[in-house]
């Protein structure tokens, strides 16, 4: 796919390592990017030679040249940057979440699929060796029947002002509990508070049920010194200790314990390249789909009605195809 030409929208501290993964690729051409702050755009320019950087996104969006765009703007603004794309025919990687509702992320999908264009969300750990292996391990019943899986996604992060924990995190907690599983949860319980400011949560509890299926529970925090990006899953023969930014596992079997041999990758350099390898034939499902990435909107949707409401919430649409 020689000269295939991308622009990335959001050039600050994500958006960056985006520019830093295509410029390294071949028959990749970084046609133009956006971004509202000069000193991003002049970093990208002096970097990696980028010549052409509008402040306004639809300059970029006008160019002849660009065929996709990544977009790794605020949260708030995926929705109207990613139709206008979609609009202007060119093929879209949304970083996560796709969109604040579901109602904006449907609309999305059912106009990419309209105009026969790719639409994907930065879902990353779907590209991550070590959750692939441990997926290919559960469908094969190395673990046996799943049992638990338990997840802590914690770190100290300031409190952002335009967003909660669940928006941040859970999109990443909703999407490796359907990638290893193949299921989507049916019943979500989540309790979550604020401590440093009078409103958005900054650490949620949320137990995810699943039918014929294994209990799910998620610590996610704002507030924990120490970086986690942890999953113990527990099945019926065997249970794996998984580090998702180490790509590591320790397996547990019969009181023994031993490590799996998981060679690491990339994993913003896979994600891009399965997107672009995506596009000749857009209506193929993608690993990362926009429906992947709206289904987990739809569950956040429900931990934040679980918390207002104090109960369980049921989703009984969840493997239902988006028609």
């Amino acid at each position: 796919m020689v000269g295939f030409g991308v622009g990335v929208i959001g050039t600050g501290y994500w958006g960056r390592k985006i520019v830093d993964e295509y410029s390294k690729m071949e028959g990749v051409k970084i046609v133009g990017i956006s971004d509202l702050e000069q000193e991003n755009l002049d970093f990208c320019s002096e970097k990696y030679g980028v010549s052409e950087g509008f402040k306004d996104f639809n300059e970029l969006l006008s160019l002849e040249e660009l065929q996709a765009v990544n977009v790794c703007t605020p949260n708030s603004s995926h929705y109207k940057i990613c139709r206008t794309a979609l609009e202007m025919d060119k093929h879209v990687l949304v970083e996560k979440p796709i969109t604040l509702t579901s109602a904006e992320g449907w609309d999305l999908v059912k106009l990419a699929q309209e105009k026969r264009l790719t639409l994907s969300v930065g879902h990353i750990f779907r590209f991550n060796n070590v959750l692939s292996e441990i997926r290919r391990l559960i469908a094969e019943k190395f673990f046996g029947d799943p049992f638990l899986m338990e997840m802590t996604w914690a770190n100290l992060e300031r409190p952002w002002p335009d967003r909660d924990v669940l928006v941040d995190l859970a999109p990443h907690m909703f999407d490796i509990q359907n990638y290893l599983l193949d299921k989507w949860p049916k019943e979500i319980t989540c309790c979550g508070g604020f401590f440093r400011r009078n409103s958005g949560e900054e650490t949620a509890y949320v137990v995810s049920s699943f039918d014929e299926g294994p209990m799910a529970m998620a610590n996610i925090s704002w507030l924990v010194p120490r970086k986690t990006r942890e999953i113990l899953l527990v099945g019926e023969t065997r249970s794996a200790l998984i580090d998702a930014v180490a790509q590591e596992a320790t397996i547990h079997e019969s009181g023994y314990t031993y490590k799996l041999g998981i060679e690491r990758n990339n994993t913003i350099r896979d994600e891009l390249l399965h997107f672009i390898e995506s596009v000749p034939n857009p209506e193929t499902e993608t690993r990362n789909s926009g429906t992947v990435g709206v289904r987990t909107i739809e569950l956040i949707e429900a931990a934040k009605l679980s918390m207002t409401e104090k109960r369980s919430v049921s989703l009984t649409n969840l493997d239902t195809p988006f028609l």
